[in-house]
């Protein structure tokens, strides 16, 4: 096996004689010999997870312990009903996650798919069809049009060959080969005379010599990148897991404080302990696990409607954190077919081709057609009936030639009666070495007739006249100069471009290379691979939601600097990176000009991922799009990993999230929909806290002054079930703001509870601990009645949960900018949990089991005016807060 670093510098002797090889073939002995070393010619194969190691992979959460901890204690201390609740909310955070787990595991077995099962190979001077798994180095195989490359090897003999390397490399050209030694500097998509593992023939046929199997492959370097690669912890995952710690600290502290306060006030042990439990129970947001398993659930459903299908659950909420987005071009910003694109003539410079032959004139309209059939003419590419449509006919051939005949196709030219009227005689093909395409073709009129196309700085050189209208004249220096300088301004458009020229010679039957001179100039064609629609406004969109995209490219420098002055991205020389110059960066040269980069031209897998490193270096949450084998790496480093629907399977197994319409748009939209994921997960987190340590604060109180609890642990359950439940669930389905896509991303390291929310929180939960202790003990001193004093306590808090929801569910806007009826569920959950609360009061089996007695229009006075006051509290903070934001002339953070 020869060394990465030398096997395509040297030519296919040197080759042979390194490998010990020959044209005959290995002998069944020495292929055995080599497989041992070698091994399989199969990709490297990692343990894979147990369904066993996944299900308890899905309790490591901080939360989920807090959870389970709560819920034994629950039920050593016969809280039956509460236990089993915190237990159910565990269970659907651990099954969830558990089948999405399952479904990442697949990502290696679709790459192991890419191996061609069979090869044909030469051993002992004889033709064989072996298993592609038993190649070893210095195998003789041979290949034909369509065929899928077995092994990496070096190319001996060739006609015509050319491969589509779009799965190991992301460009969708195809690859013209030839037997020539490369720079030793070539990255993988410049080495034209090798040929790699899972990628196709498309033209031509060849004999090669196996040089790299298995896992030395290209494809299996990938393979290793993706083994070695680990799985990104989402933010959300983060900042759960951190809020998750400090609520744990917390609670622990919370019933220490309240254990030591009650056995210092002579308290019995148990009634204490049970009480500092239901406290501890009732700080922990049980709802939370469940309501962000309901709110991600539902944003996968929201989005799979915008055409987008997300894989990982956290995963969309990730999506809404995005702060860059590295994007392959070919296919995801471009559609990933060439067209003609312009058609310059010695008078005319065509745009739009149908458009132009509507409204030019016959001497415009005759130099497109003559140029055009030149195109069809000196073409390998031709149309193939659609079996799914036998009305539709198919082009089929290499994406160049494709895009010359759909260009007369597009202005009703009929390929065949052409190619009828001229029929081909003989042919040469492009060849790297001569840099043009000719053909002889049989010429009613002159008899016969050499079509070229070409490099336009060869073709040029190679002619002495020019076609102007229907006649001809010398082609001046002048004329030269012109063209010339047209081919340079296409060429930093980012264009392919191809000289046409003919020739008449009366008589000839067999075309040599030395009868293509003193050749007439017709023109050239620009092709290129186009835009999606509307793509600049996408990035525009991106660019006002202060997210920053980066196109990584495998195409040359020029070509992705126009792509990106197209986008308005910053596109100067220092603005872009390419592949040679970044292979010899280290990561911390990266890091540290990550940030000035828009660009990255012909990169490898490994430069991908060193990319996304670079960005996750700077506390950056990197999406990273993809649809090629050689995106798999990258597309699992990335925190978000999003593959498009018609790309490899290898790459839509590894992502979390499938762009099913491969439309770039549809990923701002999922964007957008992520934002509103955290929005609410956020906004029930307030909700679920504020009423929580409402409860805490209430309890501490109580104690320190040294009065009756004003709760039973009874009740405080039973306001978490209802007053808390209903609601919160309903804030899960809560519509998203029209502002969200206004706001910058947010930064990494914001928690997911942020200072206004902290300070939201903890004001509301002073406020209405320390309202509902006067009120108890008004009425607790008014009335000499226990009893009736907490029920108008019980009462106070689940009233001011239930109207509380309504202020929270904006943090940008006052409560009267926000539309009522915009979330119907919230309304009915509401009334809904208000009928419950109001049959605990009012109910005499309930007050049995709740230690409720009825009250009258005076105590639900009190306990409106106390909701009341709570609501206008929120509103004070919310809008201290929004004038803070414009005072500071910032975008309003996002909070809720």
């Amino acid at each position: 096996m020869i060394k990465d670093s030398a096997y395509y510098t040297l030519n296919g002797k040197e080759v042979l004689s390194q490998l010990s090889a020959s044209f005959q073939g290995l002998s069944a002995k020495t292929a055995a010999e080599r497989l041992k070393p070698h091994g399989l010619n199969s990709l490297p194969k990692p343990l894979r997870k147990t369904w066993v190691s996944l299900f308890f992979n899905q309790l490591r959460g901080f939360l989920i312990i807090i959870l389970i901890c709560s819920a034994f204690i629950s039920y050593f201390l016969h809280d039956i009903t509460d236990a089993y609740i915190i237990l159910a909310a565990v269970l659907i955070n651990v099954v969830v996650g558990f089948i999405q787990e399952m479904k990442a595991e697949k990502s290696l077995a679709a790459l192991r798919q890419v191996i061609t099962p069979t090869a044909k190979v030469v051993r002992q001077n004889e033709e064989q069809l072996i298993k592609a798994s038993q190649l070893v180095p210095g195998d003789i195989i041979l290949l034909d049009a369509g065929d899928k490359i077995p092994a990496d090897a070096h190319l001996l003999e060739l006609t015509n060959l050319e491969t589509n390397e779009a799965s190991l490399t992301g460009e969708s050209a195809e690859v013209k080969k030839g037997l020539d030694p490369v720079n030793p500097s070539a990255l993988v998509g410049d080495r034209y005379n090798t040929i790699f593992t899972g990628t196709t023939v498309t033209k031509g046929s060849a004999t090669a010599v196996v040089i790299n199997t298995g896992e030395h492959t290209e494809i299996g370097k990938i393979a290793k990148l993706l083994t070695e690669t680990k799985d990104e912890i989402t933010p959300l995952q983060k900042k759960l897991n951190n809020f998750a710690r400090s609520v744990g600290i917390t609670v622990i502290i919370i019933c220490l404080v309240i254990l030591a306060i009650g056995l210092i006030k002579g308290m019995p042990f148990v009634e204490i302990f049970t009480t500092a439990v239901a406290i501890a129970v009732s700080a922990i947001p049980e709802g939370l696990v469940v309501a962000v398993t309901i709110i991600l659930a539902l944003g996968m459903q929201r989005i799979l409607k915008r055409q987008a299908l997300v894989r990982n659950l956290q995963a969309a909420e990730t999506l809404g954190s995005t702060s860059v987005i590295c994007t392959d071009k070919t296919g995801t910003i471009t559609e990933g077919n060439m067209q003609v694109v312009s058609l310059v003539t010695a008078d005319y410079h065509f745009n739009n081709l149908p458009e132009e032959v509507e409204r030019h004139e016959d001497k415009g309209l005759r130099e497109i057609i003559f140029a055009l059939n030149i195109g069809m003419l000196c073409n390998d590419a031709h149309l193939v009936q659609n079996e799914s449509d036998l009305q539709e006919a198919v082009v089929v051939g290499n994406l160049t030639e494709r895009a010359l005949l759909r260009a007369g196709l597009n202005i009703g030219m009929d390929v065949h009666k052409i190619r009828k009227e001229e029929p081909r005689l003989s042919a040469i093909p492009f060849d790297s070495q001569i840099k043009f395409m000719a053909t002889l073709h049989a010429h009613p009129k002159y008899g016969r007739r050499i079509y070229v196309k070409g490099a336009p700085e060869k073709v040029i050189k190679m002619c002495t006249k020019i076609r102007r209208g229907s006649g001809v004249e010398d082609f001046s220096l002048s004329q030269q100069r012109k063209f010339n300088q047209k081919f340079k301004e296409f060429s930093q458009a980012g264009l392919r471009i191809l000289a046409l020229a003919y020739k008449d010679q009366r008589s000839m039957k067999e075309l040599m290379v030395t009868d293509c001179t003193d050749l007439t100039f017709v023109g050239f064609v620009g092709i290129k691979d186009p835009l999606r629609p509307n793509i600049a406004k996408i990035f525009a969109k991106t660019k006002s939601a202060g997210i920053k995209t980066i196109i990584i490219s495998g195409d040359h420098k020029l070509t992705a600097q126009a792509i990106a002055k197209e986008l308005h991205l910053k596109a100067r020389s220092e603005n872009i990176l390419e592949g040679e110059e970044l292979h010899q960066m280290t990561q911390e040269e990266l890091n540290k000009k990550v940030q000035q980069i828009s660009v990255y031209a012909r990169v490898s897998p490994e430069d991908k991922l060193n990319i996304i490193r670079a960005w996750q270096a700077h506390g950056q949450v990197v999406a990273m799009t993809g649809d090629g084998v050689n995106d798999a790496p990258a597309l699992k480093a990335a925190n978000i990993g999003v593959a498009l629907g018609s790309g490899t399977d290898v790459a839509k197994e590894t992502a979390d999230i499938v762009l099913l319409d491969d439309n770039f748009e549809t990923m701002v939209a999922a964007i957008e929909e992520g934002r509103g994921i955290f929005d609410n997960i956020r906004k029930v987190l307030v909700f679920l806290l504020s009423d929580s340590f409402s409860e805490v604060i209430l309890i501490i109180l109580s104690l320190l002054i040294g009065i009756p609890l004003p709760l039973l642990a009874a009740q405080i359950l039973w306001i978490n079930l209802v007053g808390d439940g209903f609601p919160g669930v309903a804030l899960t389905v809560d519509p998203k703001e029209k502002e969200i896509m206004n706001d910058a991303p947010r930064p990494l390291a914001e928690p997911v509870m942020n200072a206004e929310m902290k300070w939201l929180v903890l004001l509301v939960s002073v406020f209405t601990g320390v309202g509902n202790i006067f009120i108890f003990w008004y009425f607790w001193k008014t009335t000499n009645d226990l009893a009736l004093a907490r029920t108008v306590v019980f009462a106070s808090l689940a009233i001011d949960s239930l109207l509380y929801v309504f202020s929270i569910r904006t943090l940008r806007h006052s409560i009267i900018h926000k539309t009522f009826y915009s979330n119907p569920w919230l309304i009915v959950s509401v009334l809904g949990a208000l009928l419950i609360q109001l049959a605990g009061i009012y109910l005499p089996f309930l007050q049995k089991f709740l230690h409720t007695v009825a009250i009258g229009f005076f105590e639900w006075t009190i306990v409106l005016i106390s909701a009341i006051f709570v609501i206008i509290l929120t509103e004070i903070i919310k809008y201290i807060f929004m004038v803070k934001n414009r005072t500071h002339d910032l975008p309003v953070k996002r909070v809720a």
